[in-house]
């Protein structure tokens, strides 16, 4: 039995209230409220207990679900609560202000193993159920374009919560994220998926004086070519209605949101040839859209499963592109601003700090070091890369890998604003690099040090690496300028990123004869794959047997980059499923890792990954960890499921003979 706790006691919270009624399985306790005569009003209504406070509501024992219907803003902070206490949360779209609070709802509730689902109820009706069926049949593998909009003439006060940007308000966030929804589904089905998100958008809006969209359109791209017309408003009445066709063959689904709720004689579908009518089918569902929505929680919830209807992936999804649509909008809410106190990331995830992964002294730094070192060049935006920190932080990892040139400097500027406003200056540890191909000289390397330690926001970088090799230049040019920002106290070790052998060596050498500090860290690449030619130009791997005996016998600090092949050891790399434009393809993964040799030792990796339970990619990044010198990968994760897959490898124990079987000795 499904016992419902429901928060808020608004227009959509009394359907939710009198749809509960007409169900076998469910049973509504208690409504929530900030104000207690609404709650009592609510209580007496719909026969349950009221209470004039949220948390006594998520308080309560006999409680196991609860219905956020509270404005925008206040989804993610009870949707957190909810999960924390133990309670399972079906919550209004959208279900958070910005894509990266929806990551961290969805692991919360993977977690505490809690079912979490936007209420998008149309997803959960006949009618909708029937469209999959129409586009799958009449336009799969055809490139198609949709026209989806929705809109309404919003009659309300200036202060209403549709007008209010700090209660979410906008046409964007409320409705357009139906129509993104659908289009996105419709796209996805016709290429054999769950959904597919566009490469490209074009918005024009009209933004009001108080920075909400009234109004909204825009046009996506995907990238089978297919087009999507959106259009929302607050301001007008739109046609609400959806329509798919390839040019010959058009689908019409007149009422797509509430799917004939209060349309009873306009909710049919339309197949047409052309111009002439094939079929018109109507679903009978009146009045049980939400009935249907909630039988669906309940199903999920009985079966301790997540739903197949509006899944984890597709919710997250539709959230990163509502990001960018509202960004290029121009719409942006004080609460996509991380330091502001408004915004769900001072809610961080400090207070339950786990230490998994371990940390090692290296020589010349006063902290440790976590074995494993986060990749600041995968994020989206600066939300993105508050989360992404904030996860990384609290599970134990202490090192963060940035450079001069990552996107454009933004990944300096995102850290040095999270480190900045955590005040963790002296709680973690900065790789930084410069110099990089074709400003690859000794003479830029101060400037660009002094630009990087501006933007991060610090007086000194822990590991300083020269990004590229300039072969022209003498290795002492190098060696003495890193030993002057070194005495200056403006970086504490230094070494190389993508040099050879040869080079490093004579480096090593020049030092030790000059008196000089020495290259104490090396960041080439280093994987169970060997690159069989340059990930990008002028990049150095260090997989060879005589680099691995250097580094063993000078016990230098390996800080490898795709470690993990860049997705070369995926169980399926087919589908695209991150947000990032720096995501490898499958042309590079050929180019560079495809040799017999490879292949076989991805053979093995599979093997052994099924063997001990673990993922291949897991046995990959295990194989780099269990060196017989000190090595610490970099990992670029775009979400916390990548973040946590790279930390348990760190579980992962590898005899001598396990290792040389996976390097085919």
């Amino acid at each position: 039995m499904t016992n419902w706790g429901i928060l808020g006691t608004g227009n959509i919270a009394k359907t939710f209230a009198s749809a509960i009624k007409e169900t076998d399985r469910s049973t509504l306790l208690a409504v929530g409220s900030r104000s207690k005569d609404s709650a009592d009003l609510f209580a007496s209504t719909y026969n349950c207990i009221g209470f004039d406070d949220y948390q006594k509501l998520l308080d309560d024992k006999d409680i196991n679900s609860i219905y956020i219907s509270t404005p925008h803003t206040s989804h993610f902070e009870f949707s957190y609560k909810a999960l924390m206490n133990g309670k399972s949360v079906l919550c209004e779209k959208p279900l958070t202000m910005n894509s990266s609070e929806a990551m961290l709802l969805f692991n919360l509730a993977k977690k505490k193993q809690l079912l979490l689902m936007e209420a998008f109820m149309y997803r959960m009706h006949p009618q909708t159920d029937k469209i999959r069926e129409l586009v799958q049949e009449n336009f799969e593998g055809k490139k198609i374009e949709i026209k989806a909009s929705f809109g309404f003439e919003a009659k309300v006060k200036k202060d209403h919560r549709l007008l209010n940007p700090k209660l979410g308000g906008g046409s964007i966030l409320d409705i357009g994220c139906y129509p993104l929804s659908m289009a996105r589904m419709i796209v996805g089905l016709i290429n054999g998926k769950e959904f597919m998100d566009p490469e490209e958008y074009e918005v024009q809006s009209e933004i009001n004086e108080h920075g909400i969209d009234l109004s909204s359109k825009a046009k996506l791209t995907f990238s089978d070519g297919s087009l999507a017309y959106l259009s929302s408003s607050i301001k007008e009445n739109l046609d609400n209605s959806v329509e798919v066709t390839d040019g010959k063959r058009t689908l019409l689904v007149r009422d797509p949101w509430h799917c004939g709720e209060y349309k009873k004689d306009n909710n049919s579908l339309i197949l047409k040839e052309g111009n002439k009518k094939i079929s018109e089918i109507n679903i009978d569902a009146m009045g049980k859209i939400y009935i249907n929505e909630i039988n669906h929680f309940d199903e999920c919830l009985k079966n301790n499963i997540e739903s197949i209807k509006i899944s984890h992936k597709d919710s997250y999804g539709n959230a990163v592109c509502l990001d960018e649509w509202r960004r290029l909008a121009g719409v942006r809410y004080d609460f996509d601003e991380p330091e502001n106190n408004l915004s769900s990331f001072n809610k961080s995830l400090f207070n339950n700090k786990e230490n998994l992964i371990p940390k090692i002294k290296i020589e010349g730094l006063d902290s440790k070091v976590s074995k494993l070192v986060f990749g600041c060049d995968n994020q989206i935006d600066t939300n993105h890369a508050f989360s992404m920190f904030d996860h990384f932080y609290s599970i134990g990892g202490n090192v963060f890998d940035t450079a001069f040139i990552y996107n454009d400097g933004k990944s300096d500027e995102h850290l040095g604003r999270w480190i900045n406003s955590r005040n963790l200056e002296n709680d973690v540890i900065v790789l930084g690099k410069g110099a990089h191909t074709p400003h690859c000289y000794p003479e830029i390397i101060r400037d660009q040090l002094l630009k990087s330690l501006s933007r991060l926001k610090i007086d000194c970088i822990d590991i300083y690496c020269l990004h590229r090799d300039n072969q022209d230049i003498p290795v002492k040019e190098f060696i003495d300028v890193l030993n002057e920002l070194k005495d200056e106290g403006l970086i504490k070790i230094f070494g190389a990123s993508n040099w050879s052998l040869k080079r490093f060596q004579e480096a090593i050498d020049y030092a030790d004869k000059s008196n000089k500090t020495p290259f104490g860290a090396l960041s080439n690449n280093f994987s169970l794959a060997h690159m069989i030619e340059p990930v990008w130009p002028g990049c150095e791997s260090s997989s060879d047997e005589d680099f691995r005996k250097f580094l063993k016998k000078k016990n230098i600090p390996l800080f490898p980059w795709s470690s993990q092949a860049r997705g070369f050891f995926l169980k399926d790399t087919s589908e695209k499923e991150s947000y990032h434009p720096a995501d490898p393809n499958l042309d590079e993964q050929k180019r560079v890792w495809h040799s017999e040799e490879n292949l076989m030792k991805r053979d093995r990796c599979f093997a052994m990954a099924k063997e001990k339970g673990f993922e291949p990619i897991e046995i990959a990044l295990a194989y780099v960890l269990n060196q017989d010198f000190p090595v610490f990968p970099l990992i670029g994760p775009r979400n916390f499921i990548e973040t946590e897959s790279s930390v348990n490898s760190l579980k992962v124990q590898l005899t001598k003979e396990e290792m040389q079987w996976l390097d085919l000795n």
